[in-house]
């Protein structure tokens, strides 16, 4: 099975850390944000991740080349010379991503949370198999001003 994961932003929201780093190897809770993705990938049977990178894509290279051995499976990346946008990373890795013609994730590289990959992928089997979207309700806690 594979995945695709759409890291090609310029995390300009988190400078100054992203000014020397790609925000996928922004570390959060002392492991880089992509990792946490890719080893939960991993565990759901994933063995080929394929990257769609632009910014600082070297560093982002030169990290995962040592999570490639490490976890046992395949990374490979697909560099978008201009911006795409959110679909556009879709097209430059279709070939890839079709080539056996089974069920693939794709996900932004900055979303932390606990990744329901086995049911999604059990849910997305038993239910047609066009496809599949999780959303998550975050819902923002506002208070109120107790003076009225």
């Amino acid at each position: 099975m594979k995945a695709l994961i759409l890291v090609g932003g310029f995390g300009t929201r988190l400078r100054p850390l992203t000014l020397s780093r790609p925000k996928p190897l922004v570390e959060f809770g002392n492991k880089a944000i992509l990792l946490h993705q890719i080893e939960a990938l991993v565990e759901a049977g994933v063995e080929h991740v394929i990257l769609a990178v632009s910014y600082r894509a070297e560093l982002l290279e030169e990290e995962l080349r040592h999570q490639e051995t490490r976890l046992g499976i395949k990374i490979s990346m697909s560099h978008e010379t201009t911006p795409l946008g959110t679909a556009g990373p879709l097209g430059l890795a279709k070939q890839a991503l079709l080539a056996d013609m089974e069920p693939f994730f794709v996900l932004n590289s900055d979303v932390i949370c606990d990744y329901p990959f086995k049911k999604m992928l059990d849910f997305h089997k038993t239910h047609g198999k066009e496809g599949t979207i999780v959303i998550m309700c975050v819902c923002q806690h506002l208070q109120q001003d107790p003076s009225g």
